[in-house]
């Protein structure tokens, strides 16, 4: 696959739920200058090959209390990421506004901070402002052509309200969202406390701990990926166990929706490292296996 000469700014009114139901669509809210504004990323392969080549990830972080965004995008496939900077800058009706597309800053630190999977993120060839944006409008951007199969990666940016109706946010209930939630774990390990992390929901969250590596669990088994049914999660607690030690997490709510106890698939990986080694337990979630099966 070879970057197009120029990205394509599609400017088109779609239905919100057309949008809204698209596999690994994210949200930024931004801060006090977005005023109520929000725009939904929603990355997908076109035509849709419905085959792992549609597998897209992808985050936005917000920089300087929400007045940036920087957005990622990973394509597993080719092993190829994607990043630049956006920009909210709402009108005085407070129902349009107009969106500036930047180059990505700082993109060593995304890369050090684990935003991205696959190194430094390629940029656009192009940088455009779209202005006169109004609430449910739509701008497309092309960020891969392969010319060859005339397959492409598109990042569609939509403009939402912060707070959407429910008739908004409504979709069919799916597998994908029964959730894991850790709300500040404490760690025990053969029963001794070991430390605690913050908070963190996800159909797959992960829990390190110094000396042992990494675990990532889930409620569901996965061959792919090599999940193994090893624990279980009830009401406010996980527990798993590590060879003949068990390791139990403590949390403030409930770990997993429903009263009955569920079981527990987990894949550990013990070589795994953070970024930072001061800390004694680590946290973190993810809605797809494989963005962080494996990964840093």
């Amino acid at each position: 696959m070879r970057q197009s000469n120029f990205p394509r700014i599609l400017l088109s009114v779609v239905a919100a739920a057309t949008l809204y139901g698209q596999k690994n669509s994210i949200r930024m809210d931004g801060g006090p200058s977005w005023k109520g504004l929000s725009i939904r990323f929603s990355p997908k392969v076109e035509p849709d090959a419905s085959d792992a080549s549609n597998e897209l990830g992808g985050t936005v972080i917000d920089l300087r209390g929400g007045v940036v965004g920087q957005r990622f995008i990973d394509d597993p496939v080719h092993k190829h990421s994607f990043g630049y900077d956006v920009r909210l800058e709402p009108a005085p009706d407070g129902n349009s506004a107009q969106i500036r597309v930047e180059p990505l800053h700082a993109g060593q630190h995304a890369v050090r901070s684990g935003w991205t999977q696959f190194g430094l993120p390629a940029g656009l060839p192009k940088y455009p402002v779209i202005s006169n944006l109004r609430i449910g409008d739509t701008v497309a951007l092309d960020l891969l052509i392969n010319p060859s199969t005339g397959q492409k990666i598109v990042d569609y940016l939509t403009l939402v309200r912060t707070h959407e109706s429910d008739a908004e946010r409504a979709h069919d209930f799916s597998v994908a969202d029964v959730q894991l939630t850790l709300d500040q774990p404490r760690v025990l390990v053969d029963g001794k406390p070991f430390g605690s992390g913050a908070n963190t929901t996800g159909a797959f969250v992960w829990i390190y701990i110094k000396g042992r590596g990494r675990f990532i669990l889930s409620l569901f088994p996965n061959e792919k990926f090599l999940f193994e049914k090893n624990g279980i999660a009830e009401a406010d607690t996980l527990t798993f166990h590590d060879g003949a030690t068990e390791v139990r997490a403590s949390c403030n709510g409930p770990v997993a929706p429903g009263q009955r106890p569920y079981n527990l698939y987990l894949v550990h990986e013990p070589s795994w490292r953070p970024y930072s080694l001061s800390d004694s337990i680590e946290i973190g979630s993810a809605d797809d296996a494989a963005w962080i099966v494996g990964k840093h």
